[in-house]
């Protein structure tokens, strides 16, 4: 009888866990074992805008749409004046942030301050313990110059 009376009581003490779980996970508690909604990328954004004094920026959320990262797409902003790439920014995206420094901080220098048609012969790897990313950046880059060189 004991053992029938410790089991019914280790049954409800689960029972009762699993329901304060349930409550907490539904009614304003701490949430758990939820991952954050993912960021939903905008590919509407101008590809190829000029500004003021011969600067040109493209934006390769819209041109690059089949071009993911290890987790999704991997949009970047290319600045260029005079021919010659002044600056990549990385835009908002879902790779994991430790992957993305890894990548960028590796492959966005060797870009900065190169002519526009020289980077068609340049030959940048992609960065070791972040493959996905770095080839997807590469990529995007290679894109929007392309894009740049046809529609300036």
């Amino acid at each position: 009888m004991k053992s029938i009376s410790k089991c019914c009581l280790v049954l409800a003490m689960a029972v009762a866990s699993e329901c304060a779980f349930a409550q907490a996970n539904t009614q304003g508690g701490t949430p758990r074992r939820q991952r954050p909604a993912a960021y939903v990328i905008p590919t509407d954004a101008p590809i190829l805008t000029k500004e003021k004094g011969g600067t040109y920026v493209i934006n390769t959320s819209g041109l690059c749409k089949d071009v993911k990262g290890y987790k999704d797409l991997v949009p970047v902003e290319i600045t260029i004046k005079s021919d010659k790439i002044v600056n990549i920014e990385v835009l908002r995206n879902n790779e994991g942030p430790k992957y993305m420094a890894s990548a960028s901080q590796g492959i966005l220098d060797k870009y900065i301050g190169m002519k526009v048609k020289k980077v068609q012969n340049a030959k940048v790897d992609a960065v070791a313990g972040a493959t996905f990313t770095s080839n997807a950046l590469i990529q995007n880059i290679n894109a929007g110059l392309n894009y740049y060189l046809e529609h300036k």
